[in-house]
C-alpha cells in the first residue's frame, strides 16, 4: 500500500502469519469475501493510531519506536461485531519507519483457552526472536 499520508503505515504481512493464519481464513471463507476483509485490515492498520483513539485497536506492548497491538475485525458479509466476532490481528507498529507488520492474523477459538494472550505471546515470541525484549 502507497500513500502520502505521512500519518499512515505501510502494511505487510509477515509469512509466519500467512502459512499458518491466514490460510484458515481463506479456507473458511469465500474468496472474494477474505479478499474484502484483507483489504479492510491492511486499510485499517494503515491508520492504527486512529483504530486505538477509537477503541478498535489497544496497545499491549510498546518500547521506543515500536509497539505491538491487537486490532479487533469482523469478516466481510458477516453479521458479528469486530470484538464479538473473536478475529484478532497481532501486529507490530515501527513509528520510526511507519511500517505495521501482521505478526498473528486468528480466530480466538484457534489459540483457544484458558489464556489466549500468554498463548500469542509465546507464538510471537517463539517466531519472532527480535521481538522477545518488546513481549514481557
Amino acid at each position: 500500500m502507497s500513500t502520502n499520508d505521512p500519518s499512515r503505515y505501510l502494511v505487510q504481512i509477515s509469512d509466519y502469519a500467512k502459512r499458518h493464519y491466514a490460510k484458515k481464513f481463506e479456507k473458511r471463507y469465500a474468496k472474494k469475501q477474505w479478499d474484502v476483509t484483507l483489504r479492510s485490515v491492511f486499510a485499517e492498520l494503515a491508520r492504527i493510531n486512529e483504530n486505538i483513539q477509537y477503541k478498535k485497536a489497544e496497545t499491549i506492548h510498546s518500547g521506543d519506536d515500536r509497539r505491538i497491538v491487537k486490532y479487533y475485525f469482523r469478516v466481510a458479509q458477516t453479521k458479528d461485531s469486530a470484538k464479538g466476532s473473536g478475529n484478532r490481528v497481532i501486529a507490530l507498529i515501527d513509528s520510526k519507519k511507519m511500517v505495521a507488520t501482521i505478526l498473528l492474523i486468528y480466530s480466538k477459538n484457534e489459540i483457544a483457552p484458558p489464556n489466549e494472550t500468554a498463548k500469542w505471546q509465546a507464538e510471537v515470541k517463539g517466531n519472532f526472536p527480535a521481538l522477545r525484549d518488546l513481549v514481557k
